[in-house]
């Protein structure tokens, strides 16, 4: 076995594996500082994850604090270095090939700094922002969200630090989370936003007309309860064209107190659309949601649960036009062993100048839609077999047939042969 060889194994081995006591952090740490000396060793043409980004990974590995400490102190200095050195090559390349590959790894990195904290790690985020490093990555959330849930302390030392002037891009939209997240969960009072700059940053946020912006307008709302006069902020985000939006405006007016809000999440909570967001915020602020009849209720709750999936952006990424009930009925699932009751919902999805998309979906184990196989022709019966059989192949379940087939289903479900 080649010397480079072996290196990039243990590299792949200590990227992967769990780091469980001190001695075991203590070989991965010479690891970081043989990659250190030498990375040439670790480099794969091969491979298109860089060697330094393994060793980034090598530090979530730890299991026990006694493994995360002895890291911290052996393998951080390094990685601060590694850092520096990696940044020196980002900002000579400037945006030319290889250029987001790097920001990627530096990204990566701050996301540790933000896990393991420390003067120096912190001051390194701070920077980043200040260049600022890759503005508009979705990474920032990664690294700041890191942060916060690492140690207030240090997080409410980095929205300090970035308070003036904010920071541009995607960075501003992650600290703004971070800061929400800082006040709502920790109860620090000085918001990162609640400056003349900051409000001017709301305020953007809050009439910006792009609907791939609305997700900040959604954290602009999050952040009024923890803002000093925000009225006109209020009128902003009620009058929001997302949802979304305008209920996280109820859910901030709700936190301050108003009773009228608290009534408004509850009748969002009627809506299949919008039931699940608003019995979340309800129930964060104390409050139930609009009283039901338990088997309207329980339907209400599926139908919620079938929107909800349909909403997610690797499906269709808004609720349907029209979802209604096919079926619903109590059986024994094979692929939980046990009694339960299941739901199928038909929907549909107008689209302008052609013809709808049309589905059903099943609620009640697991929350899927087989796209082209189960349809609004077949019966009840054949969609809950098709189900079936797939979530047992999911579960390499050795039961499960290696076809999919109704008639497979069928059987396993006991349902009569059609």
């Amino acid at each position: 076995m080649t010397q480079e060889k072996s290196a990039r194994e243990a590299l792949e081995h200590w990227s992967t594996a769990d780091i469980d006591s001190a001695e075991a952090a203590h070989r991965a740490a010479r690891l970081v500082l043989d990659f250190e000396a030498h990375p040439e060793k670790y480099t794969d043409p091969e491979s298109v994850v860089s060697p330094l980004s393994k060793i980034v990974a090598l530090f979530q590995r730890p299991t026990v604090k006694e493994a995360a400490v002895t890291l911290r102190t052996e393998a951080l200095p390094a990685l601060l270095r590694l850092h520096d050195a990696r940044l020196r090559e980002w900002r000579k390349a400037g945006p030319q090939e290889g250029y987001d590959n790097a920001a990627s790894d530096l990204l990566y990195v701050l996301k540790i700094f933000g896990m393991y904290r420390g003067e120096e790690a912190l001051q390194r985020i701070i920077d980043a922002a200040r260049i600022p490093l890759a503005p508009d990555s979705y990474m920032w959330s990664v690294a700041l969200f890191a942060l916060v849930k690492a140690e207030k302390e240090a997080a409410t030392h980095v929205a300090s630090a970035l308070r003036e002037p904010l920071p541009p891009g995607f960075i501003a939209v992650a600290l703004l989370d971070m800061a929400n997240t800082l006040a709502r969960e920790h109860g620090v009072t000085s918001h990162a936003f609640d400056t003349a700059q900051g409000r001017e940053r709301i305020r953007a946020f809050l009439t910006d007309e792009d609907p791939d912006h609305f997700s900040y307008a959604h954290s602009a709302a999050a952040s009024l309860p923890f803002l000093k006069d925000a009225r006109e902020f209020f009128t902003l985000a009620q009058a929001h064209p997302d949802v979304a939006v305008r209920m996280e405006a109820a859910w901030a007016a709700a936190w301050g107190g108003d009773a009228l809000a608290v009534a408004r999440l509850q009748d969002w909570s009627k809506d299949p659309k919008t039931r699940k967001r608003a019995v979340t915020y309800l129930k964060e602020l104390g409050h139930p949601p609009a009283p039901l009849p338990k088997e309207e209720r329980l339907r209400l709750d599926a139908m919620a649960e079938m929107s909800d999936w349909l909403e997610h952006p690797s499906e269709f990424g808004r609720p349907p036009d029209h979802l209604e009930v096919y079926d619903h009925r109590r059986l024994f699932w094979p692929p939980t062993n046990d009694e339960r009751d299941v739901w199928l919902f038909r929907y549909r999805y107008e689209e302008e100048g052609g013809e709808p998309e049309e589905g059903v979906g099943m609620v009640g184990s697991v929350t899927f839609a087989l796209f082209g196989e189960a349809t609004a022709g077949l019966p009840p019966e054949d969609i809950y077999a098709l189900h079936c059989v797939w979530e047992l192949q999911q579960e390499g379940d050795e039961r499960a047939p290696e076809e999919r087939t109704v008639e497979a289903g069928r059987k396993l479900l006991g349902f009569p042969a059609r």
